[in-house]
């Protein structure tokens, strides 16, 4: 009997189911929303436009959150979700479908339904790989059951077992001398909606917000991370009404006694303002809700500096400037340490950084590349914020990754070929998270949570972390830059990203030349399309109006998600004369409009698989309850108190489904798995003898 013809026996002999069916993260500030055009975009991680939100003309997730943009399956999350007739095919295989269900009944009491469908896409994946013995796909099947079941290590430990309860380490976070999780709960995608609590007459019902599914789910999250140690929650101003739910979780918290002040670092940010007037203005907004509930903020970020003139507001020394302002919260003992976030080009974060007049940053860094800061227009450091990050480290600054996960390459729906070349000892989110504690020496990297089961590749990376085992981290390493090297060639890998200006220089007519070629290469290395054709649908939203000029179309970009994407009819030669080969250059520029431009047909999946541009897996279980942020959705969510515009959020019918027929998979008994194994061979021996 063929593979599909026994899954489709488990399916109908066990199931009760007839046959098989082939089946077919941040960190921008959300500003200015009443004034801001929309288009029709989905983003990529989220909802599909049948459910949800009316669109104007350019998108509020590309412009102003920088979310990704595309078009995804309805419910987020079934592009590698088994289908409701399917069986795990890794099940049905004779030499290893036994030994995993007997690994994973072992312990399926333990593992939650989103962690469930998480484990069974990566198993899927390794198993379609074929290039695993029957031991390594055993032993990958107990990694992932291991990390699936943190949640019953938190309490006690099973009779006999040794592994004690795990916690998050810490250390110490620079200058400002906090005791840092390693990991951050980031706030950006766990909240009820994106539309501000400041914002007159629209504003969303505090006390529908704090009913809310969301907000259970938000104190659930909440109470896991402080349950394992992760005691640092980032959010901001202008994530909604997540900063509101955050103060209100932990105040709740506090007052049932479960923690006090001291057992929590809370971090907030306000975007920069002209002067120290308007900064405390919106600096006041926050604090009518975090001054009696929480008393100060740990944390305080200038939120998104990234551009000339907002790197100019924050380093103005004048006593009306908005750092002044900040500096006079921190005498009030309202703030105790300043820092800034920031999606700039590497020279600002490095103009910032050497300022040396912060306590921290939150940085983009990543091991696949730095976001908006890659590209430099010099040889200094070498290219992205890796020097910046050094340079942070060396003022004793606090260094805070900003969306790891996300904006660094899409990892928890990671290409196959970025997933093949880690290897099965670790998730793409565990190596990227190593990576930045271990090699780059970031302090804390942050985790957009939106679930607790979040929690599963993380804690597994902090629990190597701990143990101090980098043979692993090195491995990938080395796997991963011998790729790039082969595809990319040695030459261009050491001087194709160096001597390039930022979208700011005149000469680029305002080209992202730096995070083009930064796409072209993740593509080309790594297979990395998806990933890449978001970021480009981004710069591809930047408004240019040809007939101003090009201060006036640079004061109107948005800063967070700065330069144009590529122009054919722009003359670069300027831009590019110190260049090592600008010929070659241009060629890769053209090359990523041609693969990743909106107006270019998907590829099918066998086209993709033909390049090497094909998916793993998929680790988005179900979409975030603030799901995609369009300017009419919000308004519509808000206006109805959620029952139009942007609805369908949260744990859906469809993940319930996939999560329900899975445990009644892997709990099949193995002598009904093994008797139909008999039955196959004996049917095969029939239709050996007919023929």
């Amino acid at each position: 009997m063929s593979r599909p013809s026994l899954v489709s026996a488990v399916s109908s002999r066990l199931l009760g189911r007839g046959g098989t069916k082939d089946k077919d993260n941040d960190d921008a500030p959300v500003a200015k929303l009443e004034t801001q055009p929309t288009a029709d975009s989905t983003p990529a991680t989220s909802r599909s436009p049948s459910r949800g939100s009316m669109t104007l003309s350019k998108s509020f997730s590309t412009r102003i959150l920088g979310l990704s943009a595309g078009n995804e399956d309805d419910e987020g999350d079934s592009s590698n979700a088994a289908s409701s007739d399917n069986t795990p095919a890794f099940l049905s295989d004779p030499t290893y479908g036994k030994a995993i269900s007997d690994v994973i009944n072992k312990r399926i009491d333990d593992i939650p339904d989103e962690s469930l469908i998480k484990l069974t896409r990566q198993l899927e994946f390794w198993h379609a790989e074929s290039t695993l013995s029957a031991d390594d796909m055993v032993a990958l099947t107990e990694r992932l059951v291991h990390a699936a079941t943190w949640r019953s290590r938190l309490d006690k430990n099973d009779e006999g077992d040794d592994r004690k309860k795990f916690t998050v380490p810490k250390v110490r976070f620079g200058r400002t001398e906090l005791e840092m999780p390693i990991v951050t709960c980031g706030g950006m995608r766990v909240q009820w909606t994106w539309l501000p609590d400041s914002i007159p007459l629209l504003a969303p019902s505090k006390k529908k917000v704090l009913k809310s599914e969301s907000q259970i789910n938000l104190k659930d999250v909440v109470r896991t991370c402080l349950q394992v140690g992760l005691n640092h929650f980032e959010t901001a101003r202008f994530y909604g009404t997540s900063e509101m739910q955050f103060v209100d979780a932990l105040s709740e918290l506090m007052e049932s006694g479960e923690i006090t002040r001291d057992d929590f670092i809370f971090q907030t940010k306000i975007q920069p303002k002209a002067t120290g007037e308007e900064f405390l203005k919106v600096f006041n907004t926050s604090w009518a809700h975090i001054g009696e509930k929480l008393g100060h903020v740990d944390l305080l970020s200038f939120h998104g500096v990234s551009d000339n003139k907002e790197v100019g507001f924050v380093l103005d020394e004048s006593d009306g400037g908005c750092y002044a302002a900040a500096l006079k919260l921190k005498e009030e003992g309202k703030v105790r340490h300043i820092g800034f976030s920031t999606h700039g080009p590497a020279e600002n974060v490095m103009k910032l950084v050497a300022s040396d007049r912060f306590d921290y940053v939150n940085i983009h860094y990543h091991y696949f590349g730095s976001y908006h800061g890659e590209g430099t227009d010099d040889t200094v450091g070498g290219h992205g914020n890796l020097a910046a990050l050094k340079k942070a480290l060396e003022l004793d600054m606090g260094v805070f990754i900003i969306s790891p996960f996300d904006k660094g390459g899409k990892l928890y729906r990671p290409s196959a070929t970025v997933a093949r070349t880690i290897g099965p000892e670790l998730t793409p989110i565990s190596f990227a998270a190593l990576h930045l504690w271990k090699t780059a020496g970031a302090h804390t990297v942050s985790v957009g949570f939106a679930r607790s089961s979040d929690l599963d590749e993380v804690l597994e990376a902090a629990a190597i972390y701990e143990a101090g085992n980098t043979s692993v981290l090195k491995g990938a390493e080395d796997r991963l830059a011998k790729l790039a090297e082969e595809r990319l060639g040695k030459e261009w890998m050491e001087k194709g990203m160096l001597n390039l200006p930022t979208c700011y220089d005149e000469r680029t007519n305002g080209v992202a030349i730096g995070h083009l070629l930064w796409l072209h290469n993740i593509v080309q290395a790594y297979g990395m399309y998806e990933f890449g054709k978001d970021r480009y649908k981004m710069l591809e939203a930047t408004g240019w109006n040809k007939k101003k000029s090009f201060e006036d179309n640079i004061a109107k970009m948005v800063s967070f998600n700065a330069g144009r994407s590529h122009q054919s009819d722009v003359d670069l030669t300027g831009a590019l004369s110190s260049h090592f080969d600008a010929e070659l250059l241009k060629k890769k520029l053209a090359e990523c409009h041609e693969w990743l431009n909106s107006k270019t047909d998907e590829p099918t999946d066998e086209e993709k698989k033909e390049q090497g541009w094909d998916q793993a897996y998929n680790l988005t279980v179900w979409e975030e309850f603030p799901g995609q942020p369009t300017v009419s959705g919000v308004l519509l969510q808000n206006m109805t108190g959620g029952r139009m515009g942007i609805t369908g959020t949260g744990p859906t019918r469809a993940s319930m489904v996939e999560a329900k027929n899975m445990r009644m998979s892997f709990s099949a008994s193995n002598a009904d798995i093994q008797g139909l194994l008999v039955d196959s061979d004996e049917e095969e021996e029939e239709e050996e003898k007919k023929e």
